[in-house]
């Protein structure tokens, strides 16, 4: 089965069984900031074309995450055409495109942009955890800024703190709990 933060609210809570199975489970998911004012301005506008469009309407209060991603991707690429063209480059020229890309950093529909040497968005992750049956963000792995990494242990104040799997007060090691993981010679 596969455990989502859509599917959790549809859990049977009252199963303890269940929810001490899943309990510390952690899932990583794109950052996504719904405070943002670029996002829920670009939200409001793609639920208006909707409207005024006619089409199927979903009960959600935002626009999905993809839809702003797509958004600025294509206006990245845009962007990187037009420097292109205004510095006399071909914009057949991949790798010349790749590097006007990886010099763009801005703030998108889709929260912070910022472009790898090889292309690559990097991307914030928010830290899930779920918690008696429900998800908790209790850090986010901001890869778009040099090793960071906001974790709940570092600010108890604002975050929840991670439950890990079987409940133990500390994270697993690399080897496992019982060293089950390593190889070992004897």
């Amino acid at each position: 089965a596969v455990v989502s933060t859509q599917s959790t609210g549809e859990l049977d809570k009252t199963d303890a069984t269940l929810i001490q199975s899943i309990n510390g489970v952690i899932d990583l998911e794109p950052f996504q900031n719904k405070s943002d004012v670029n996002y829920i301005s670009f939200s409001e506008s793609v639920k208006g074309i909707v409207e005024e469009q006619g089409y199927k309407k979903t009960d959600k209060d935002v626009v999905n995450l993809v839809a702003a991603q797509m958004y600025d991707a294509i206006w990245l690429y845009a962007k990187a055409m037009s420097l292109a063209l205004e510095h006399g480059v071909s914009i057949e020229n991949g790798e010349e495109l790749v590097k006007i890309m990886s010099e763009l950093k801005w703030t998108g529909k889709s929260g912070e942009i910022v472009i790898d040497e090889f292309g690559d968005r990097m991307g914030n992750v928010q830290i899930m955890n779920i918690q008696e049956g429900e998800f908790k963000h209790v850090g986010t792995w901001w890869m778009s800024r040099p090793k960071q990494l906001d974790l709940a242990r570092e600010e108890p104040t604002n975050k929840t703190q991670i439950i890990w799997p079987g409940s133990p007060d500390s994270p697993p090691v690399a080897c496992g709990r019982q060293y089950e993981l390593c190889q070992t010679t004897s």
